[in-house]
């Protein structure tokens, strides 16, 4: 194996797991004499159509919508065949429309195709975007998982909830999203106003803040120089500062907006403890890195939360919504000396083992096995008038 092409909705400028985990996992393949590709949407459209990034080569093509789009992006694909052509398909996230080229792609160069489901991608009460998400794609994500040669989940939870969604797929794996323990290792401690609880999510509904401030709130008298600092941006964030006002705490609430990944491992390192208060959860990375930075992990137990976070031994978990159960796990951590010196230890133990250095390897292995099993055989099985269109044009 020489060349992986990767499959994504958005890469860099943008910065999120998906985004992350493809740049590391192609860290790993270049040390290993491995190339990685990356075909991406060219969103917004003012970013170039070829760039790099960390030394990998991004092409980014049009978000096709209609049928012109989709035969214009068929055309490009033609042209840039011999650029992208790779010996596996990995595609990371179902955002249509790339999730059908891949897999054509994959067909067509007669090459295994990989599906990898992130946090974002399964129905969630919680948080509306995926639902809506697969609604859009209804026929596109199923019949590319469906066909894809190995299909794979950033956590057991995803896996139990795409099997509910696709009973007819027989085995959804897991493989877990990691960390690069060098760079948190190297990062320094910073502490503001003396002893502060660090939060680093997104402010949206889903991300459950405002059941971190009401906790907050409990214990502020008994933890009169604790202060809590709120590091993200999102639709919550007006409300969640009504809220800060509506309790007085407007001078002991910092929100510091989006920051970059090393000062959040810096914040998270000064700080006393981290909440992690999500209503829903696919994965939960920001565990992972927050034991690493040996901060004490306080989370819910919802979604795939418990893979991440061993209660009591490398965190502590709280039922998620309840902030006065919160309140008093916080005290505890707090107050606790002995259980605050076993969290942190067994945190940064468990954190280890998420080192992309010993996960990437699982990756190249389940490349390994699928190109060693695949059938040449294999064919694009259209399910529309559209697709069979574009895969006629694809292939002639």
């Amino acid at each position: 194996m020489k060349k992986v092409l990767f499959i994504t909705s958005l890469y860099y400028p943008h910065v999120g797991g998906i985004e992350t985990m493809i740049t590391e996992l192609s860290k790993f393949y270049r040390s290993q004499g491995i190339n990685s590709v990356i075909l991406t949407k060219k969103w917004p459209t003012t970013l170039p159509s070829h760039s790099y990034y960390n030394g990998v080569e991004i092409y980014r093509v049009i978000s096709a919508r209609k049928k012109e789009e989709f035969f214009e992006l068929i055309k490009w694909l033609k042209k840039n065949d011999s650029k992208i052509k790779a010996d596996i398909v990995h595609i990371i996230g179902v955002r249509r429309p790339l999730p059908l080229i891949g897999l054509m792609l994959g067909r067509l160069w007669n090459v295994p195709v990989i599906s990898t489901i992130a946090g974002g991608d399964i129905p969630d009460k919680y948080d509306p975007q995926p639902g809506i998400i697969w609604e859009e794609g209804k026929e596109l994500i199923p019949n590319v998982l469906r066909q894809s040669d190995d299909v794979n989940c950033v956590s057991k939870y995803l896996g139990r909830d795409l099997k509910k969604l696709l009973p007819d797929i027989k085995k959804i794996g897991t493989l877990y999203a990691g960390i690069d323990l060098s760079i948190i290792n190297k990062a320094k401690k910073e502490k503001i106003n003396n002893q502060y609880i660090f939060s680093l999510r997104r402010l949206d509904p889903s991300k459950g803040i405002d059941i971190l401030i009401k906790a907050y709130n409990l214990i502020k008298n008994r933890f009169p120089k604790l202060y809590l600092v709120i590091s993200g941006e999102g639709h919550e964030e007006q409300k969640l500062k009504k809220l800060v006002a509506k309790y007085h705490l407007s001078e002991r609430v910092i929100f510091t907006g989006t920051v970059k990944f090393k000062k959040g491992i810096v914040f998270l390192k000064g700080a006393i403890l981290t909440v992690v208060p999500s209503l829903s959860e696919g994965g939960g990375l920001v565990n992972i890195e927050a034991q690493a930075a040996g901060c004490p992990v306080i989370a819910s137990r919802v979604g795939g939360i418990p893979e991440y976070v061993k209660d009591g031994k490398s965190g502590v978990l709280f039922e998620s919504g309840n902030y006065k159960e919160l309140a008093k796990k916080i005290s505890q951590v707090i107050d606790d000396k002995r259980l605050r010196e076993k969290i942190i230890k067994g945190g940064y133990e468990y954190a280890k083992s998420f080192d992309w250095n010993k996960l990437a390897p699982q990756y190249i292995e389940l490349y390994s096995k699928n190109i060693n099993r695949y059938k040449s055989s294999s064919s694009f099985n259209p399910w529309s008038d559209l697709t069979s269109d574009l895969w006629n044009k694809l292939k002639n």
